[in-house]
């Protein structure tokens, strides 16, 4: 079992930012809001190259999955439930009631979560069975941004999407309050959904589902 330096809290926040990020830019990329969601406790992320993974956010645990379709391990199956083999027995109930739901594949006829990486945590400590740098080859990669410091990845977000400055003030604005109050409901106001600056129907239909995910509604 190895430590990782990454904590729950930070990685949280890192999850949310770039759940805030994508709700603005799907507005003007429709095509790509299967890439990030929520449902509940659970953040699921994946590239549109074959690589997907889901962090479920319980409250006593947290527990990490992912699978790269293009990872010579895949080709070589073992129980998904190897990779959490020193982990505490809760941390593998969760794991198999809520994260390796959303990574199952057809083996032999029979529907098994399919990995390739994995970590958990207890408290703000998070663990794994391997290295950090195996767990990123083998499909952490998608947590690139969502572990980097804040104002890092907020700059990585407006270069990859273009995003304007209008765009990062709303983005900062809404992840500021969202962190400051985790559990309470935001409502956009009709001069923030505007700041989202999109007419494209669908992109801002698929926008506003994917804010309602993390809890943020538009104004009516």
């Amino acid at each position: 079992m190895k430590k990782i330096t990454w904590n729950r809290e930070k990685l949280w926040k890192g999850c949310m930012l770039a759940s805030i990020a994508h709700a603005i830019n799907v507005a003007h990329y429709p095509e790509f809001a299967h890439e990030q969601s929520w449902d509940g406790f659970n953040y699921n992320v994946q590239d549109s190259s074959g690589t997907r993974g889901t962090i479920t956010f319980h409250s006593n645990y947290l527990v990490a999955a992912f699978r790269n379709d293009n990872n010579e391990r895949v080709s070589d199956y073992k129980n998904a439930l190897e990779y959490f083999k020193d982990a505490p027995e809760e941390v593998k109930e969760l794991a198999t009631a809520e994260t390796l739901q959303y990574l199952l594949e057809d083996i032999n006829g029979k529907t098994v979560p399919m990995i390739t990486a994995a970590f958990w945590g207890t408290g703000e400590e998070i663990y794994s069975q391997e290295e950090i740098d195996e767990v990123i080859e083998n499909g952490g990669f998608l947590l690139e941004r969502q572990t980097m410091d804040i104002e890092t990845a907020i700059a990585e977000w407006q270069e990859d999407a273009e995003m304007t400055n209008v765009q990062i003030n709303l983005l900062k604005s809404i992840f500021h309050r969202k962190i400051e109050n985790p559990y309470k409901t935001i409502v956009l106001t009709a001069e923030e959904i505007q700041m989202i600056e999109s007419e494209d129907e669908e992109g801002l239909a698929e926008s506003r589902i994917s804010f309602e995910e993390i809890d943020i509604e538009w104004e009516v």
